[in-house]
């Protein structure tokens, strides 16, 4: 779940775009890079990316870093809702939609070089308004997501030191929002050591929890007294969709770097492979072996899952060593994903600002070039968010995000269609019909939140129909390429 952030030096003072958009020669409509964000990562000024620096394995560990997080909290809720299986056939589908994701997000890295994230490729397909969408739907997920690492961090510090509440929410908010009023810098090397950090810990503890794994404990006791992997069925399996998601979140941002990649064609099959690959296999081993030690139904119904299965192992030799090591390695792990998420988020919301798409307050600076603004807005929204409960939150989060998806993978269809004849150095493995299969599986993401979160989607849809709205009314007019 980690976010990775830019570390450029381009990128270490803010800089004030003349325009959030250009018609190029074609009378394409675009948006410079200062514009846009990708889901979890701000992009980086195109003229500080070097063709060829980059190892394959330097983009596969990358994607790694960013997304084994999710292996240590959030997963779990899946467990209550789905049981076991549910979330074992879940998982699979996640894969199957992150591999189309990275796949249609490589080939728009390169064909489109320089357009920035997310929102810079649906303007060039869909135009100004769904880029709009696209832009605001991920700066609310970010800061969203903010909240969600306040409550988890508290999670884990209630459970491992015996304290919580709001004021441990408050602290970590402080120490994350201190840091970066003051212009934390070179952040992109934090996602990779908290990476490497968060992969060791998920290894210990497999490694411990292996000579306790018992297949019974993936069983879990259907509405008819039976035991049974799904015991919600096939529906239930559908509902495990969005924490089955969170196992994979950000291992897309490999494809980011494929501008920089030596020999692309070759390699980035390669570190996308090899990214979702490792992936998987970790999050599979966390599945497996973390509820094979507990039992699906207890793990289904904490906060801290990984603490929660190290402290259910009473009388093992090295527990209080575990329990140490997962605690603060835990909370390492959130805090680095914290730190991105704020970071990302507060500058999503001073690039709209400075595009005159959001009160231009938001787009202001302190002495240190700093969004500090921004960085209010998002930790307003972050403390509402963390007012809820972490699992109604992250559905919220999950959803937000997958509009991102949707949108992105409509817009390479389009782009396919529309633009045949575009310098393609890099071609979708699956081309088409991956992206379709992945964009009908974001959908159903979207469709899995939606059931479970009826009330909050309904009014998080309502906030962003009525920017959409505000947006519309105060461009109406904006070319579109045709």
């Amino acid at each position: 779940m980690a976010s990775e952030v830019p570390g450029s030096k381009e990128d270490r003072a803010i800089k004030i775009p003349q325009k959030a958009h250009r018609v190029d020669a074609a009378g394409v409509l675009t948006y410079n890079a200062l514009m846009s964000v990708a889901p979890t990562v701000v992009a980086a000024d195109s003229a500080s990316l070097k063709a060829g620096a980059l190892h394959w394995l330097q983009v596969a560990g990358l994607g790694i870093a960013i997304a084994i997080s999710g292996n240590v909290v959030g997963w779990n809720y899946g467990l209550a809702i789905g049981g076991w299986g549910g979330m074992l056939i879940a998982a699979l589908a996640m894969v199957v939609l992150f591999v189309g994701l990275t796949q249609t997000l490589a080939e728009l890295a390169v064909a489109v070089p320089g357009e920035g994230g997310f929102d810079a490729y649906v303007a060039r397909a869909l135009g100004p308004t769904f880029a709009y969408l696209t832009g605001m739907s991920v700066a609310i997920a970010l800061a969203v997501g903010a909240g969600l690492a306040m409550s988890f961090s508290e999670a884990y510090v209630l459970a491992w030191l015996g304290f919580g509440g709001w004021p441990v929410k408050l602290a970590f908010l402080a120490l994350v929002l201190g840091l970066q009023l003051r212009g934390a810098q070179e952040a992109v090397s934090l996602t990779v050591l908290v990476g490497i950090a968060t992969l060791a810990i998920l290894i210990a503890f497999c490694l411990f929890m292996a000579p306790g794994f018992q297949a019974a404990n993936l069983f879990s006791v259907a509405s008819d007294g039976t035991r049974t992997l799904l015991p919600h069925g096939l529906i239930g399996a559908a509902q495990c969709i969005p924490f089955a998601l969170f196992l994979f979140l950000g291992v897309e941002q490999a494809a980011h770097a494929a501008s920089e990649m030596r020999d692309m064609t070759r390699s980035m099959p390669k570190a996308l492979a090899t990214a979702i690959g490792v992936a998987f296999v970790i999050g599979m081993c966390v599945l497996l072996i973390g509820t094979g030690g507990v039992g699906a139904e207890r793990l289904g119904a904490v906060d801290d899952p990984l603490l929660a299965a190290v402290t259910a192992q009473p009388g093992r030799s090295g527990i209080s060593f575990m329990t140490r090591l997962v605690g603060a390695g835990a909370l390492v792990a959130i805090q680095g994903t914290f730190f991105s998420l704020t970071y990302a988020a507060s500058r999503q919301f001073y690039h709209l600002a400075q595009a005159r798409y959001l009160p231009g307050v938001l787009g202001g600076v302190n002495k240190r070039q700093a969004p500090a603004p921004a960085l209010c807005l998002v930790a307003a929204i972050a403390i509402v968010s963390a007012a809820f409960a972490p699992s109604s939150t992250m559905v919220v989060f999950i959803f937000l995000i997958s509009v991102s998806y949707a949108l992105l993978l409509a817009a390479f269809l389009r782009l396919r269609r529309r633009e045949p004849n575009l310098a393609r150095p890099y071609r979708a493995l699956g081309g088409s019909t991956i992206a379709a299969i992945a964009l009908l599986l974001s959908l159903s993401v979207m469709v899995s939140c939606y059931q479970l979160e009826v009330r909050a989607l309904t009014i998080a849809i309502l906030v962003i129909a009525v920017l959409t709205a505000h947006f519309l009314w105060l461009h109406p007019a904006r070319p579109r390429g045709k």
